[in-house]
């Protein structure tokens, strides 16, 4: 058989994986598509099969196709039925004793309450806007910004510890959502609404379609277990309909808008041009960011222990490091992102240009294939626990919210390597949510204190 003949048998050989996994956790187990282990097989899904049904489809080199595609294409096979074992190897370790021990050794640190909370959440705001100003005083203000269009994230290179404030508006705006889950004060939601609305003109002037899709995600896990659970009748049309809606915002998005006016008038001309021309809806799937990642795993899968001398867990120990910024820490190792560009692309790429690193793939560089294997078990562990602890404490202010943020940045970590979940979630979900419960708690015990009759110091 030829490579072709493998790779088809491969993608059959996962889609029948995916299927059986499915079936136990949604059928036997009852689990939801909003649990970490649906996000799992969603996502591990749209970022593996992508590459390998193109391939086998054909050669042709277009959009974020890696060029280098005819040279790893033998390797897929091997690659994808790896990433197919992965899914019950996540499944034993999500529903494992050791998640169930992990959901109940880690603290429930949040809040019974709502006292203090309002005070929080405004904190944050501020502090946001505050970051948001500093980061973007340089080209000309927030409206200057936006109107960079896509290449707006070229101004937030190397300023990250700034650019933070974009993601940590949004934990206000979900914060919000999670006071009005719990005293359905109507001033809640309509202050949820408001920077919800802010947060959606932004990312769509922008074009960033990540964080469009990490906002929807966060909304759907935190109204599903903290107001009302979503059906699958319900979601299917939704999810379709976003799912086309964030294809044609690839198609659509342009730069350098020169005002409002400018951004809608391009934007109405690169309709009419898609409308016209053979792209279609499906962009992403072909030719866009889904099949970015997953070419590190054949990579590695045809270097690592032939060119490559194995890592032996250096990348997951150096991890941490990169918990400082690069203004701290201005001589940190290249992450692997950028190591990946520099050893298979060569030299001439910046530090914010890269291929986004597969986290399946990041186990092989270390370990070769016992470390997919290691890697999708430690998640499992690390997810199913975290669902645990949430249904543990589900009941007090700010537990549904952080597991939310964080399922909702699972597709990150699952296009990204040990850092993205590390780094990703600390700087931009859980250090927020900490900044909310600590002034809560300022407040909230000052408050409690003059109640009593206790003299402030």
């Amino acid at each position: 058989m030829d490579t072709r003949d493998w790779i088809l048998l491969s993608v059959l050989f996962y889609v029948c994986v995916v299927l059986a996994v499915g079936m136990y956790a949604f059928v036997v187990r009852r689990a939801s598509v909003f649990e970490p282990i649906g996000q799992y097989l969603l996502f591990v899904t749209l970022f593996s099969l992508p590459l390998p049904v193109r391939a086998w489809m054909t050669m042709e080199i277009e959009g974020n196709v890696s060029p280098y595609l005819p040279e790893f294409a033998p390797y897929l096979p091997l690659s994808l039925a790896l990433t197919a074992l992965s899914l019950p190897v996540f499944a034993a370790g999500y529903y494992s004793r050791f998640a169930r021990r992990l959901g109940e050794w880690v603290p429930v640190l949040a809040q019974r309450g709502l006292r203090g909370t309002r005070a929080g959440v405004l904190a944050l705001v501020v502090l946001s806007c505050v970051l948001i100003y500093l980061l973007t005083e340089e080209v000309g203000g927030l409206m200057a910004f936006l109107l960079l269009g896509y290449k707006s994230s070229e101004a937030t290179f190397g300023r990250g510890y700034l650019a933070v404030g974009f993601p940590w508006l949004v934990v206000a705006t979900v914060a919000l959502l999670d006071r009005y889950a719990v005293g359905r004060q109507k001033l809640d939601l309509l202050v949820f609404g408001v920077l919800l609305l802010a947060n959606l003109v932004m990312y769509l002037v922008t074009g960033n379609r990540g964080m469009i899709m990490y906002l929807a995600i966060v909304l759907g896990v935190f109204i599903h277990f903290s107001i009302r659970r979503l059906s699958l009748r319900m979601l299917l049309p939704v999810a379709i309909a976003g799912f086309i809606a964030l294809n044609v915002i690839g198609l659509l998005r342009s730069s350098h808008y020169d005002s409002l006016g400018d951004f809608i008038e391009k934007t109405s001309s690169s309709a009419e041009v898609v409308s016209s021309g053979d792209e279609g809806v499906f962009y992403t799937l072909t030719i866009g960011e889904f099949v970015v990642p997953f070419e590190t795993l054949p990579q590695m899968v045809r270097t690592v222990g032939v060119t490559e001398w194995p890592w032996m867990g250096w990348s997951f120990l150096r991890a941490p490091v990169y918990l400082f910024p690069s203004v701290v820490l201005p001589d940190r190792p290249l992450g692997l992102s950028n190591w990946y560009m520099e050893h298979f692309y060569g030299g001439g790429y910046g530090l914010n240009e890269g291929r986004q690193f597969f986290f399946l793939a990041e186990g092989y560089l270390n370990f070769g294939p016992v470390g997919v294997l290691l890697v999708a078990a430690a998640w499992g562990i690390l997810w199913g626990g975290l669902h645990r602890w949430m249904l543990r404490g589900r009941d007090r202010f700010g537990i549904v919210l952080i597991y939310a943020l964080l399922v909702g940045f699972m597709f990150r970590c699952i296009s990204g390597d040990l850092v993205t979940l590390l780094v990703g979630t600390a700087q931009q979900s859980l250090a927020a949510v900490a900044l909310i419960l600590i002034v809560a708690g300022f407040f909230g015990s000052r408050r409690q204190s003059s109640a009593c009759g206790v003299p402030k110091s």
